[in-house]
């Protein structure tokens, strides 16, 4: 089994503002950047106050927007909730601009609630519910026994540096109880060990119920077909970001063919965790704020700018490294060891950038599905001829 943690190397006991437990050192590192943004923000403060008579007589304004600065990305958010309807016909541009600029922390999980539009289906589906909480009547019911025993197995595995997560904490019986009412709401998918970290992602933003329903819209809108069993869609995603690597690096599509690189060998575990075991906290939650107002194209993108910056346009170490390797094991260990190293807002700015448009993705997802469908129906026609011949030889 797996471990899905943010940071599977050490367990240590400081825990950081998201939850994680992190060393003492990576604490030190993440809390001195905020402490020069406070610091900076307190000198303003000092200064004002020197200059207080003044500021109040002349420069009122500039007092109060000081105080409403705190809390102003958070009620832009809060206002554009009660507006929501109006905000995704007219106005998407500007949610999408605000999403990529990161959702406020204390309104994150909220904001997830309503792009994924998981409040509409939840509320229509409660509404239709004899008892009023479909959520709670799927927490009456029993899926196969089989899941459930897998589902506790990996309670413990999810996220054990997080203080939700760690040692039976508050999150496991509510990670628990998620994972069986989404199995109980679809028996053919029941659970897989890649949904766990994303269930438990969700939980450290939002109630159970609510977070229940988003992993709902997520596997049947956003990665419909990922955790089916033969993981077709996955492959046909796979397959998708290798084709449209051959748009835009050419260069780093021929390195992957020269090593007969299996694109699922790199992108299953990006996309199946919708790359949880590859960043943490902030990074991965930009992530997530991007995804949920884009859709499953903004894993294309980060997929494409990772590989294309290991494989050809990247720091020259790293391009040299990749174009030395003889194997692929070698060279997708390297894309992966990449993808953790590069500055995070390089990434985004790159992603932004990078010369693919929602008809590259549609062709590409749809040249792959055929090329996945003609190899099924030749593997297919073997067997039967194989079984036709194997009865004739009798």
């Amino acid at each position: 089994m797996v471990n899905y943690s943010l940071n599977s190397e050490q367990r240590d006991e400081v825990p950081n503002t998201y939850g994680f437990f992190v060393s003492p050192n990576e604490l030190e590192t993440e809390e001195s950047v905020k402490a020069s943004v406070a610091r900076r923000r307190e000198q303003k403060w000092l200064d004002m106050f020197a200059r207080w008579s003044s500021f109040i007589e002349s420069r009122f304004d500039e007092v109060k927007r000081r105080c409403r600065k705190a809390r102003r990305r958070e009620q832009k958010w809060l206002d554009m909730f009660a507006r929501w309807s109006a905000f995704i016909e007219s106005r998407f541009d500007k949610v999408k601009t605000r999403c990529r600029k990161g959702i406020p922390p204390s309104v994150r999980g909220q904001g997830w609630y309503h792009l994924s539009a998981a409040k509409y289906r939840h509320e229509n589906a409660d509404r239709n519910c004899p008892t009023g909480s479909v959520f709670n009547l799927y927490l009456t019911q029993t899926p196969t026994l089989n899941v459930l025993e897998d589902i506790k197995k990996d309670l413990a595995r999810s996220f054990p540096d997080h203080e939700m997560f760690r040692d039976n904490g508050c999150g496991q019986e509510s990670l628990f109880d998620v994972l069986k009412a989404y199995a109980v709401h679809d028996p053919a998918v029941g659970y897989c060990q890649a949904q766990a970290p994303i269930a438990a992602i969700l939980l450290m933003h939002l109630p159970p119920e609510q977070a229940f329903w988003v992993f709902v819209q997520i596997n049947e809108e956003y990665v419909k077909g990922y955790f089916s069993d033969g993981l077709m869609a996955v492959k046909e995603d796979a397959l998708a970001t290798e084709l449209l690597i051959q748009r835009v690096s050419q260069r780093g599509y021929r390195l992957l063919r020269k090593l007969d690189v299996d694109p699922i060998l790199y992108t299953l575990d990006w996309y199946m965790t919708l790359f949880s075991r590859t960043y943490r906290a902030p990074q991965l939650f930009r992530i997530w704020d991007m995804f949920f107002c884009e859709g499953v194209k903004v894993l294309f993108r980060l997929a494409l700018v990772i590989l294309r910056e290991t494989l050809d346009v990247g720091p020259p170490d790293i391009v040299t490294k990749a174009h030395k390797c003889d194997n692929a094991m070698d060279l997708i260990a390297l894309i992966k060891q990449t993808a953790k190293s590069l500055p995070f807002d390089v990434l985004l700015i790159k992603m932004d950038k990078l010369p693919l448009t929602d008809i590259d993705l549609a062709q590409a997802c749809g040249q792959a599905r055929q090329q996945l469908n003609s190899d099924l129906n030749t593997t297919n026609n073997r067997k039967t001829s194989s079984r036709a011949q194997a009865k004739k030889h009798k």
